[in-house]
This record gives structure tokens, sequence and C-alpha cells, in this order.
């Protein structure tokens, strides 16, 4: 009987030795990666009415909440009969209807950039400036209270 003990415990023990050394000389193993981290951002999804007043609050923020709240902000996509500078054919837009300062805002987005031409208080010379949505949601689109009110903007567009 106590023969059978001790082989019985040396065989537990090889075998605790053999799981052990086995563990031992297996590799690490690697954290496993989120998805959003070993993968590119999804583009975030906005619409393209979205997009502008994200453009317009980043290009000159007090020219679209004034024409917003004064019912004159417009929303459009450009078409082969507007009168338009070059290079904005096909790209959408925000303009005041009073037109007062000479604003206007084209803009589209190419994949996760969204290009913005403007110009702004009678220079007529188009600029041009890029932005990721990324930024954009970053800058103006984080917070709830931010989300309620670039959709209450959105809400406030008139169109053409």
């Amino acid at each position: 009987m106590k023969r059978k003990v001790i082989i019985t415990i040396i065989i537990l023990i090889s075998c605790l030795w053999v799981v052990v050394t086995i563990n031992f000389n297996r590799p690490s193993p690697q954290p496993v990666q989120d998805e959003t981290q070993s993968s590119p951002q999804p583009r975030p999804k906005f619409t393209d009415q979205q997009i502008g007043v994200l453009a317009g609050l980043a290009i000159s923020p007090e020219w679209l909440k004034q024409n917003i709240a004064a019912n004159q902000l417009v929303y459009g996509i450009v078409k082969p009969s507007d009168t338009v500078p070059a290079g904005v054919n096909d790209y959408s837009y925000l303009v005041a209807t009073d037109d007062q300062d000479g604003t206007e805002i084209f803009f589209k987005a190419e994949g996760q950039t969204v290009i913005i031409k403007y110009t702004s208080q009678r220079n007529t010379k188009l600029k041009t400036k890029a932005l990721t949505l990324s930024q954009l949601k970053k800058e103006f689109y984080q917070t709830r209270s931010q989300k309620r009110e670039v959709d209450d903007y959105v809400a406030g567009l008139r169109t053409e």
C-alpha cells in the first residue's frame, strides 16, 4: 500500500513538473488589441448639413450663430447653374441671405478629410482649410450639449 502511494505521488510530481516546464517555455501571451486600436477609426457618421455646420463653427462661429439665429443661413449643393468661385463646383455651401460681410463657406468630405474653402469679411480671395472629421468631432461634437447645439443649428438651416 505504501508503495502505491509513493508511486502515485511520484507520478503526480512528474506530471506537475511537465506542466510547469511547458508553461515556462511557452511565449508570454500578447495582450489582445481592441479593434479600434489596430484598425483605422471608422468615419464618424455625419450628414452633409452637420458637416457644413461643423465647418462653419471651425471657420467663423460667430457668423454661423448670428445667421442661424436670424434665420438667414442657407445650406445648398452647388449646381452647374450657380455662380461660384472656381474649384468648388462639386461642393456644398453655407451662405447668409443678407450677405453683409461676404462670408461664403464651401465644403466637401473626402474620406476622413473635410475640405473647406471660404471667403470672409469682404475678402473675395478663396482660402482653403482641411480638417479631419475626427478633429471636427473632437472640437465641436463631443458632449451632449455640443451635439444638441449642432443638431439645433442644422434644424435652423434654410435650404436651396
